[in-house]
């Protein structure tokens, strides 16, 4: 069934990961009756109930379902019009049927009409405000990091893939290659410190542009929250860990908008041109 899905995506044209956040919102929708099967173009709901699911067939029903939301995607005259994207389609949603329709819909968003799905780690750093995302330009571990030094790594890991970037290596062999790169760039040409000094400068252009806007989705505040409880059930006694539970437990939507700015501030003060 995944496999027939993945087909269907790759073959329209469309990036599988960022398809994959779009259909589990639709389907999420059209689970809890937020939005009508024939109001997308189809005839039938997702099987998403975890009690009795059938691996084999509900997986299969759900592909078929899928399969037919990509179609009615790419009709010039279909229901779901992704033409200004997926983020703008729900806002257009959400005033006519509310904002549920919305806190459905786990992604990241970026000035006016910028939006993506985050990648696919459960950890606060996806969903990170860098001006850049998608391409690992912060920090996807699995541990919790206050969120001011979450920035700060973030900032460290775009710097690091830049040089990676700019000399066209695959960052699956960053182990070796971040390490190694400065020096060979100084064996070949004698720049190793104008090349690092070039990528700090790269970076804090880039973020000179950075326009990302605080989470617009519920969900994404309990993809936070729930990574922080999990955490905790782990035996992470990490003070500021508590702090931020803490804060959650009261008030989540404030709690969240502090942590995300937490981020930007430490992305920002690591980034500038002039450091203090």
């Amino acid at each position: 069934a995944a496999e027939l899905l993945n087909q269907k995506a790759d073959s329209m044209g469309f990036d599988a990961i960022s398809m994959g956040g779009v259909l589990s919102w639709l389907m999420d929708c059209l689970d809890r009756g937020l939005i009508e099967p024939q109001e997308l173009g189809v005839s039938q709901k997702p099987c998403f109930n975890p009690e009795g699911f059938d691996i084999v067939n509900d997986s299969m029903h759900n592909a078929v379902l899928g399969m037919a939301l990509i179609d009615e995607m790419v009709k010039p005259d279909g229901l779901i019009n992704l033409k200004e994207g997926a983020r703008k389609y729900a806002r257009q949603i959400a005033r006519k049927k509310g904002k549920e329709v919305i806190d459905c819909f786990l992604y990241v968003s970026f000035a006016r009409h910028g939006w993506m799905v985050p990648n696919q780690y459960w950890t606060p750093g996806a969903l990170s405000p860098m001006a850049i995302m998608g391409k690992y330009y912060m920090n996807y571990g699995k541990v919790f990091i206050p969120p001011r030094e979450l920035g700060r790594e973030n900032a460290k890991r775009m710097i690091a893939e830049l040089s990676l970037d700019n000399l066209g290596m695959c960052r699956f062999h960053r182990a070796w290659a971040e390490d190694m790169i400065p020096e060979i760039i100084d064996k070949l040409f004698g720049n190793k410190d104008k090349f690092l000094d070039t990528l700090k400068l790269t970076a804090s252009r880039i973020n000179s542009r950075n326009a990302s806007i605080f989470w617009e989705s519920a969900l994404n505040i309990d993809f936070v929250y729930s990574f922080l409880k999990k955490q905790k059930d782990e035996g992470n006694n990490h003070p500021e860990l508590e702090h931020w539970l803490n804060r959650f437990d009261s008030d989540k939507h404030n709690a969240a908008l502090d942590f995300w700015y937490d981020i930007h501030k430490g992305i920002h003060e690591s980034l500038s041109e002039f450091p203090v």
